[in-house]
Protein backbone atom coordinates (compact mmCIF):
# COMPACT_ATOMS: atom_id res chain seq x y z
CA UNK A 1 0.00 0.00 0.00
CA UNK A 2 0.99 3.60 -0.31
CA UNK A 3 2.55 4.94 2.74
CA UNK A 4 0.57 8.15 4.74
CA UNK A 5 2.91 10.14 3.99
CA UNK A 6 3.15 9.92 0.27
CA UNK A 7 -0.16 10.86 -0.75
CA UNK A 8 -1.81 14.08 -0.12
CA UNK A 9 -5.61 14.61 -0.97
CA UNK A 10 -8.02 17.28 -0.81
CA UNK A 11 -10.84 19.57 -1.50
CA UNK A 12 -10.60 22.99 -2.95
CA UNK A 13 -13.70 25.02 -2.92
CA UNK A 14 -14.26 28.06 -5.08
CA UNK A 15 -16.23 30.92 -5.42
CA UNK A 16 -17.39 32.87 -8.43
CA UNK A 17 -20.34 35.14 -9.37
CA UNK A 18 -22.89 33.23 -11.42
CA UNK A 19 -24.14 35.28 -14.58
CA UNK A 20 -28.19 35.20 -15.11
CA UNK A 21 -28.88 31.89 -17.11
CA UNK A 22 -25.71 30.33 -16.49
CA UNK A 23 -25.65 26.71 -15.85
CA UNK A 24 -25.24 26.18 -11.56
CA UNK A 25 -25.13 23.20 -10.17
CA UNK A 26 -24.28 22.31 -6.41
CA UNK A 27 -20.39 20.86 -6.95
CA UNK A 28 -20.06 23.51 -9.78
CA UNK A 29 -17.11 25.49 -7.43
CA UNK A 30 -15.72 22.29 -5.79
CA UNK A 31 -12.83 20.55 -7.11
CA UNK A 32 -9.98 17.57 -5.75
CA UNK A 33 -6.68 17.50 -6.26
CA UNK A 34 -4.80 14.65 -5.25
CA UNK A 35 -0.83 14.65 -4.88
CA UNK A 36 1.60 11.02 -5.13
CA UNK A 37 4.89 12.04 -3.73
CA UNK A 38 6.59 9.28 -6.04
CA UNK A 39 9.79 9.41 -3.99
CA UNK A 40 8.32 8.27 -0.83
CA UNK A 41 6.85 5.10 -2.33
CA UNK A 42 8.32 2.42 -4.13
CA UNK A 43 7.13 1.29 -7.48
CA UNK A 44 3.29 1.97 -7.30
CA UNK A 45 3.08 -0.76 -10.78
CA UNK A 46 4.08 -3.22 -8.27
CA UNK A 47 1.35 -3.08 -5.10
CA UNK A 48 -0.59 -5.17 -7.26
CA UNK A 49 -3.76 -5.46 -4.34
CA UNK A 50 -3.92 -1.72 -4.53
CA UNK A 51 -3.97 -1.82 -8.16
CA UNK A 52 -7.13 -4.23 -8.51
CA UNK A 53 -8.81 -2.13 -6.17
CA UNK A 54 -8.86 1.07 -7.82
CA UNK A 55 -8.52 -0.14 -11.62
CA UNK A 56 -11.41 -0.99 -14.30
CA UNK A 57 -10.72 -4.41 -16.07
CA UNK A 58 -9.31 -2.00 -19.37
CA UNK A 59 -6.98 -0.46 -17.17
CA UNK A 60 -5.74 -3.12 -16.03
CA UNK A 61 -5.32 -4.63 -19.26
CA UNK A 62 -3.55 -1.63 -20.41
CA UNK A 63 -1.09 -1.65 -18.07
CA UNK A 64 -0.35 -5.24 -18.15
CA UNK A 65 0.60 -4.70 -22.14
CA UNK A 66 3.59 -2.48 -20.82
CA UNK A 67 6.61 -3.52 -21.59
CA UNK A 68 8.84 -0.64 -19.93
CA UNK A 69 8.72 -0.83 -15.97
CA UNK A 70 9.12 2.95 -16.11
CA UNK A 71 6.46 3.49 -18.33
CA UNK A 72 4.39 1.12 -16.50
CA UNK A 73 4.96 3.03 -13.25
CA UNK A 74 4.18 6.41 -14.69
CA UNK A 75 0.60 5.23 -15.99
CA UNK A 76 0.01 3.20 -12.78
CA UNK A 77 0.88 6.41 -10.82
CA UNK A 78 -1.30 8.82 -12.87
CA UNK A 79 -4.14 6.48 -13.11
CA UNK A 80 -3.95 5.83 -8.76
CA UNK A 81 -3.74 9.69 -8.59
CA UNK A 82 -6.93 9.89 -10.45
CA UNK A 83 -8.70 7.48 -8.62
CA UNK A 84 -7.90 8.71 -5.43
CA UNK A 85 -9.00 12.03 -6.25
CA UNK A 86 -12.29 10.66 -7.68
CA UNK A 87 -12.49 8.57 -4.18
CA UNK A 88 -12.40 11.40 -2.28
CA UNK A 89 -14.93 13.49 -4.48
CA UNK A 90 -17.63 10.63 -4.87
CA UNK A 91 -16.95 8.09 -1.98
CA UNK A 92 -19.76 5.82 -3.06
CA UNK A 93 -18.67 5.54 -6.53
CA UNK A 94 -16.84 1.75 -7.47
CA UNK A 95 -13.67 2.64 -8.81
CA UNK A 96 -13.15 -0.36 -10.57
CA UNK A 97 -17.03 0.82 -12.48
CA UNK A 98 -14.68 3.87 -13.82
CA UNK A 99 -11.86 4.02 -16.40
CA UNK A 100 -9.81 6.87 -17.69
CA UNK A 101 -9.66 7.25 -20.95
CA UNK A 102 -8.13 9.19 -23.72
CA UNK A 103 -10.54 11.93 -25.67
CA UNK A 104 -9.32 12.53 -29.76
CA UNK A 105 -7.08 14.98 -28.34
CA UNK A 106 -5.18 12.36 -25.88
CA UNK A 107 -7.03 14.27 -23.00
CA UNK A 108 -7.88 12.35 -20.11
CA UNK A 109 -11.91 11.48 -19.90
CA UNK A 110 -13.83 9.02 -17.27
CA UNK A 111 -15.89 7.02 -18.56
CA UNK A 112 -18.44 4.66 -16.47
CA UNK A 113 -20.08 1.43 -16.58
CA UNK A 114 -23.83 2.08 -16.30
CA UNK A 115 -23.90 1.50 -12.34
CA UNK A 116 -21.86 4.19 -11.60
CA UNK A 117 -23.20 7.24 -13.90
CA UNK A 118 -22.92 9.57 -10.99
CA UNK A 119 -19.18 10.73 -12.67
CA UNK A 120 -20.53 11.56 -16.30
CA UNK A 121 -20.70 15.38 -15.19
CA UNK A 122 -16.92 15.43 -13.89
CA UNK A 123 -13.92 16.43 -15.69
CA UNK A 124 -10.24 14.96 -14.62
CA UNK A 125 -6.93 16.78 -15.77
CA UNK A 126 -3.59 14.44 -14.58
CA UNK A 127 0.16 15.46 -14.61
CA UNK A 128 3.49 13.46 -14.33
CA UNK A 129 6.80 14.08 -13.03
CA UNK A 130 10.01 12.43 -11.85
CA UNK A 131 8.95 13.52 -8.32
CA UNK A 132 4.72 13.39 -8.63
CA UNK A 133 1.66 12.53 -9.99
CA UNK A 134 -0.77 14.18 -9.42
CA UNK A 135 -4.61 14.23 -10.77
CA UNK A 136 -7.35 16.84 -10.21
CA UNK A 137 -11.45 15.75 -10.39
CA UNK A 138 -13.51 18.86 -11.48
CA UNK A 139 -17.16 19.81 -12.49
CA UNK A 140 -17.04 19.77 -16.59
CA UNK A 141 -19.03 23.00 -16.53
CA UNK A 142 -16.05 24.66 -14.58
CA UNK A 143 -13.32 23.64 -16.67
CA UNK A 144 -10.02 23.63 -15.29
CA UNK A 145 -6.33 21.82 -16.26
CA UNK A 146 -3.08 20.63 -13.61
CA UNK A 147 0.71 20.33 -14.19
CA UNK A 148 3.53 19.88 -11.90
CA UNK A 149 6.87 20.18 -12.85
CA UNK A 150 10.05 20.86 -12.82
CA UNK A 151 12.75 21.64 -15.87
CA UNK A 152 15.76 20.49 -15.94
CA UNK A 153 19.11 22.63 -16.38
CA UNK A 154 18.54 21.63 -20.18
CA UNK A 155 15.51 23.03 -20.38
CA UNK A 156 15.84 26.41 -18.92
CA UNK A 157 17.16 28.15 -22.19
CA UNK A 158 14.68 26.81 -24.97
CA UNK A 159 11.90 27.98 -21.83
CA UNK A 160 13.09 31.70 -21.47
CA UNK A 161 13.98 32.30 -24.83
CA UNK A 162 10.62 32.64 -26.39
CA UNK A 163 9.14 34.85 -23.46
CA UNK A 164 8.10 38.51 -24.97
CA UNK A 165 9.69 41.32 -23.49
CA UNK A 166 6.53 41.95 -21.13
CA UNK A 167 7.32 38.85 -19.53
CA UNK A 168 10.48 39.27 -18.94
CA UNK A 169 10.31 42.92 -17.32
CA UNK A 170 7.83 40.97 -14.95
CA UNK A 171 10.28 38.63 -14.12
CA UNK A 172 12.83 40.96 -13.14
CA UNK A 173 10.80 42.79 -11.04
CA UNK A 174 9.66 39.71 -9.28
CA UNK A 175 13.58 38.83 -8.72
CA UNK A 176 13.06 35.20 -9.86
CA UNK A 177 16.08 32.73 -10.79
CA UNK A 178 16.18 31.25 -14.29
CA UNK A 179 15.20 28.32 -12.42
CA UNK A 180 11.74 29.53 -11.39
CA UNK A 181 11.03 31.80 -14.21
CA UNK A 182 11.28 28.42 -16.68
CA UNK A 183 9.24 26.40 -13.96
CA UNK A 184 6.58 28.96 -13.55
CA UNK A 185 6.10 29.66 -17.32
CA UNK A 186 6.20 26.06 -18.52
CA UNK A 187 3.80 24.67 -15.72
CA UNK A 188 1.18 27.66 -16.16
CA UNK A 189 1.46 27.11 -19.72
CA UNK A 190 0.74 23.29 -19.70
CA UNK A 191 -2.17 23.46 -17.27
CA UNK A 192 -3.71 25.94 -19.15
CA UNK A 193 -3.22 23.85 -22.96
CA UNK A 194 -4.77 21.07 -20.76
CA UNK A 195 -8.06 23.56 -19.72
CA UNK A 196 -8.18 23.98 -23.62
CA UNK A 197 -7.65 20.64 -24.44
CA UNK A 198 -5.15 21.92 -27.33
CA UNK A 199 -1.74 20.22 -25.50
CA UNK A 200 1.18 21.94 -26.39
CA UNK A 201 0.70 21.76 -30.31
CA UNK A 202 -0.66 25.37 -30.21
CA UNK A 203 2.72 27.92 -30.54
CA UNK A 204 3.54 29.08 -27.50
CA UNK A 205 2.95 32.83 -27.99
CA UNK A 206 -0.46 32.43 -27.70
CA UNK A 207 -0.23 31.58 -24.35
CA UNK A 208 1.65 34.76 -23.36
CA UNK A 209 0.73 36.49 -19.76
CA UNK A 210 -0.77 40.09 -19.42
CA UNK A 211 0.05 40.12 -15.90
CA UNK A 212 1.97 37.97 -13.41
CA UNK A 213 1.14 38.82 -9.63
CA UNK A 214 2.85 37.34 -6.12
CA UNK A 215 -0.25 36.56 -3.79
CA UNK A 216 1.87 34.98 -0.61
CA UNK A 217 3.24 32.14 -1.81
CA UNK A 218 1.71 31.97 -4.95
CA UNK A 219 2.00 33.35 -8.34
CA UNK A 220 -1.19 34.23 -10.31
CA UNK A 221 -1.02 34.54 -14.21
CA UNK A 222 -3.49 36.01 -16.61
CA UNK A 223 -3.21 35.71 -20.57
CA UNK A 224 -3.29 37.61 -23.53
CA UNK A 225 -5.48 35.72 -25.61
CA UNK A 226 -7.24 33.72 -22.93
CA UNK A 227 -8.91 36.40 -20.46
CA UNK A 228 -11.64 33.96 -19.54
CA UNK A 229 -8.61 31.85 -17.58
CA UNK A 230 -5.87 32.29 -14.58
CA UNK A 231 -3.62 30.36 -13.36
CA UNK A 232 -2.49 30.24 -9.98
CA UNK A 233 1.32 28.43 -9.69
CA UNK A 234 3.04 26.96 -6.50
CA UNK A 235 6.86 26.69 -6.70
CA UNK A 236 8.12 23.46 -4.49
CA UNK A 237 12.11 21.89 -3.94
CA UNK A 238 11.01 19.41 -6.22
CA UNK A 239 8.37 20.69 -8.42
CA UNK A 240 6.32 23.72 -8.87
CA UNK A 241 2.45 22.58 -9.19
CA UNK A 242 0.28 25.05 -11.90
CA UNK A 243 -3.81 25.03 -11.22
CA UNK A 244 -5.40 26.38 -14.58
CA UNK A 245 -9.61 27.94 -13.71
CA UNK A 246 -11.89 30.11 -14.70
CA UNK A 247 -10.61 34.05 -14.52
CA UNK A 248 -13.84 35.24 -12.53
CA UNK A 249 -13.35 32.12 -10.16
CA UNK A 250 -11.75 32.98 -6.74
CA UNK A 251 -10.11 30.43 -3.95
CA UNK A 252 -12.20 30.13 -1.31
CA UNK A 253 -9.76 27.42 0.35
CA UNK A 254 -6.02 28.11 1.75
CA UNK A 255 -3.48 27.21 -0.94
CA UNK A 256 -3.04 23.27 -1.28
CA UNK A 257 -0.89 21.52 0.97
CA UNK A 258 1.30 19.08 -1.69
CA UNK A 259 4.27 18.95 -0.84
Amino acid sequence: MLVPNAVKIQTLLMDRPIASGSFDAPDLLRATLAVIDLDAVNSPANDAALIRSYFHPREMDRRDRFEHMRRKDSYTAGRLAAKLALKHHCPSVDMQKISVEKGVFDQPILLADSSASDVAQLGISISHSDSYAVALIFHRAHPMGVDIDLPTQQDIAPVLSGLDEKTQRRFADLGLSDVACASLIWTARESLAKALTTGMMTPLALYCSSNITRQGNCFVLHYENFAQYKTHVWPGKKGWLALTMPARTDMKTADPDWE
